[in-house]
Order: C-alpha cells, then structure tokens, then sequence
C-alpha cells in the first residue's frame, strides 16, 4: 500500500509534466486552480494518478479535487498492493482503464482551436418576391393598355358614327380663393428641466454559450461583474435538482469592464444549474442550466 509521501511524490510528478509549474508550489494545501489548472487539466491529472496506482478514480472523485490533499486522499484507500513505485501500473489496472482515453500531458498536447462559425445563408427569397412583383405590374400595364385601347377606339368609332365632329363645352367658372385665417402666435410653454438621478448599479450577468453538450464537451460561461472592476476573482458554482450550490474546480478573473469568460468541462451526464461568486464581495450571477448529456 503506498504511502501519502509515495502519492504526494507521483501528484508532484504529474502535475509539473501537465500543467508546468513549480515542483516547489505543490504542497498538500496548494489547491490546484492556484498551480494554472482548469477543468480539462483537472481530469488529466487524475486519470494520469490513477494509471500510476492502478486504480480508476471516478468522475465524482476527480471533479472535487480542489487541493492537492484531495488527490492523496482519493488515491491512499484504492491503490493496491501491487503497486509499483517505478510508475508502471499492473495489469489488472490496464485492463480496468482500458477504453478510457489516455491523459496527455499539457506540454506536449495540441492547443485547443474552436472551429469558425458556419454561418447559414438564407436563400434570396426577397429578390424572388421582387420579381415576381415586377413581373405582375408589367403584365397589369400591358392589360391596362389594351383595355384602354379597345374602349377608346369603341368610343372614336361611335362618335364617328353620331356625326359628332367637334364639341365645345363651356369654360369652367374660376373659382375665387378662399381667405386664408391666421392663427395668433403663441408662445410655447417652457418645459421643466429634469431631475438628475443617482445611475442604478448595474447588475451581474451570466450566460452559457450552449445549453446542452456531450459529456467531455466543452461548454463556455460568459458575463460580466460590471461593479467588480478589472482583477477580482471568481469562482464557478454549481449544484443538482434537491442540492446545495458547491465550487467547481475552477476559478477566473474578470477583466476590464469586469468582464469575464470561463471553460468548463465534465464528463457526469446530467442536467446541471451554474452560476458566478465574486469571492471578496460574495456577489452572485445569475444562473444557467446546462444538460450533459
């Protein structure tokens, strides 16, 4: 059975390979968002641990790995015996993670590249309207024109008949203009200057780029804390339906404007509530859910 040394010794390993830090920062009290992990790394660091044991660590032991001492604490009761501290696991252990992806360590992984958007194009039913349109008021001009033809020649052939070579029709009596009355000037009434106000705070904002990932998928929390500033620190929460809120493995810092942008990652099917806790003001966003799965 290994010792918390053993562990803390392959932890140290691990997390310089990953995340290349200081071997010198990782201590059983560092918490590992402070050593540059997120929750991608998190589960890399994890499995890599538990290949190292011989053990499979679950979902639910990795996503609350916050500090080092969680990981010795979640390995110390399942390595076995036959634990080797050269690092090579034995062979019930590969065949227990076996179908599980093997972790990458962070020097040597290809950086993430979100796709570009592809952008739908609507098929030009407003130039097809047009013509159509354009199409009908020609055929109506072309009817109009020949109706009035038709009646006019009709009527010339009539009065031909008649005898009727020429008519004169009395001029029309001028019509006099009419006078036109003046309204009085009058002046128009000041309007009262307004009041200032006081500007209202502006209120914290969250929203989840997608509602609904695979398991393994990344998903993006974006919004601002607009009264926190530049610098202040966050700190993803989340719970299930009948739960507590509870810390993600994760933390960000807002930017200018207070703005702010985290990636997030589980692998646990289900549906899932999130939300944002400014950690000096203990202000909170509002919340979104997110179904994996």
């Amino acid at each position: 059975m290994p010792t918390s040394a053993d562990i803390l010794d392959e932890i140290t390993d691990v997390t310089v390979k990953v995340l290349g830090c200081p071997a010198a920062d990782i201590t059983p009290d560092a918490r590992f968002a402070d050593l540059g992990s997120d929750s991608l790394t998190i589960v890399e660091i994890g499995e890599e641990l538990g290949r190292r044991f011989g053990v499979r660590l679950s979902d639910d032991a990795i996503d609350t790995m916050r500090t080092v001492q969680d990981g010795i604490n979640a390995v110390v009761d399942l390595a076995p015996e036959s634990y080797r501290k050269d690092g090579a696991a034995p062979a019930t252990a590969s065949a227990a993670t076996a179908g599980r992806p093997v972790a990458t360590p962070a020097s040597a992984a290809t950086p993430f590249v979100r796709p570009e958007p592809v952008v739908l194009v609507d098929p030009p039913v407003t130039s097809r309207i047009k013509r159509k349109a354009l199409g009908l008021v020609i055929a109506m001009a072309v009817v109009g024109v020949l109706v009035g033809g038709f009646f006019g020649f009709g009527l010339s052939a009539v009065v031909s008949a008649a005898g009727i070579d020429d008519v004169t029709l009395p001029p029309l009596p001028s019509a006099s203009p009419s006078p036109v009355e003046t309204e009085e000037e009058v002046e128009p009434t000041p309007e009262p200057e307004p009041t200032p106000t006081e500007d209202e705070p502006e209120e914290p904002t969250l929203v989840a780029e997608q509602t609904q990932v695979a398991p393994g998928q990344r998903f993006v929390l974006s919004g601002a804390f607009p009264e926190a500033g530049q610098g202040a620190r966050l700190q993803v929460q989340v719970r299930e339906e009948g739960t507590d809120w509870g810390d993600f493995p994760i933390t960000t810092t807002t930017r200018d404007g207070g703005e702010f942008r985290a990636e997030l990652f589980t692998s646990r099917p289900g549906e899932r509530e999130f939300r944002m806790l400014d950690e000096e003001s203990g202000d909170t966003s509002p919340t979104v859910d997110v179904t994996i799965g």
